[in-house]
């Protein structure tokens, strides 16, 4: 169906505004082949977009279910965490590589991928991806691989899934439960283990190390450490939440001093968070405004570059890549 758009709307453009076929025919007035067009291009941008949703729905019968997360512990895998209201985001396609507004050429040039899809694309490699799934979805999102708990005593089987995991990604949010697996992570995974995602901005980051800091404090006086131990590793330290390192310009400023505007968009996924030996945290930035010509080579090699270290940091644990 893309392909299809795409040929339906180049060619209509072309033969309405490109040729003389319409001359030929009486009474086609100006404004006709102007309808004639914008409607054949609609149409292509139309059957273009439903033609990718229909791949995303397809996609979802055919995701990998879990049929007992129990059985996990003891095999190789990576457990990805993610407070469930991300879903919404994560299962959606990107709609141009600028981040604001129709970019319809950008369109049939960037990934048909939804953002999870990316997310597990990259890290595929180093084990099978796990996700704890939505209760009460009618359908799975494409990506991870889902498994599926009850709504009550869930939190067992996810401590035994965090201590057995080869690695953690968990995505940053201040939900209790977003912060409960982050405190449980620290006190059962190794510092290499763990990876914080931050999918969401600064304010919600600052209400996510705020959440986790009352979180640790309460468990910590209340309840027993890492088996063996008994003992609380101290709370990482979070680093801040990185700014841009070229914010954008006024008007008047770009006006005045013949500058470039700057970009008014980031990635979805801004950056991630990885630990050291001794818990100390590093922000890994995602920062578009360090391109002064983005596009969507530039921006994919960026990503690449960024995400080199945390990839060596993971080939280093993965037995299968030594």
């Amino acid at each position: 169906m893309g392909a299809a758009a795409g040929l339906l709307g180049f060619t209509a453009f072309r033969r309405s505004l490109g040729s003389d076929q319409w001359a030929s025919i009486p009474h086609v007035r100006w404004w006709l082949r102007l309808l004639g067009t914008v409607t054949a291009v609609f149409a292509g941008v139309v059957a273009f977009m439903t033609g990718r949703l229909a791949v995303v729905r397809g996609k979802q019968h055919l995701t990998d279910v879990v049929d007992s997360l129990e059985r996990l512990p003891g095999t190789h895998y990576l457990l990805y965490l993610r407070p469930f209201s991300n879903d919404e985001v994560m299962s959606a396609l990107p709609d141009d590589i600028q981040g604001g507004g129709a970019n319809l050429q950008a369109l049939f040039f960037i990934s048909g991928l939804t953002h999870e899809e990316s997310l597990v694309r990259r890290f595929r490699r180093f084990g099978r991806i796990i996700a704890i799934g939505r209760p009460g979805e009618e359908l799975p999102l494409p990506g991870a691989a889902r498994g599926y708990l009850p709504l009550h005593d869930w939190q067992s089987t996810v401590s035994r899934l965090i201590a057995g995991a080869h690695a953690v990604l968990l995505s940053a949010g201040p939900g209790p439960g977003t912060v409960w697996e982050f405190t449980e992570a620290v006190r059962l995974v190794p510092p290499t283990r763990l990876f914080l995602l931050a999918y969401c901005d600064a304010p919600t980051y600052d209400r996510f190390r705020e959440a986790v800091a009352e979180e640790y404090e309460r468990r910590s006086h209340a309840e027993p450490g890492a088996p063996g131990t008994g003992l609380w590793p101290p709370l990482p330290d979070l680093p801040d939440y990185p700014p841009p390192a070229r914010p954008e310009r006024p008007r008047w400023e770009v006006f005045l001093n013949g500058g470039r505007k700057r970009l008014r968009w980031d990635f979805t996924l801004k950056g991630l968070i990885v630990f050291g030996p001794g818990w100390e945290a590093r922000f890994v930035r995602f920062d578009p405004t360090t391109l002064r010509l983005p596009s969507t080579w530039s921006l994919s090699r960026l990503v690449k570059r960024e995400l080199q270290p945390v990839v060596d940091q993971l080939t280093a644990l993965d037995p299968r890549h030594r």
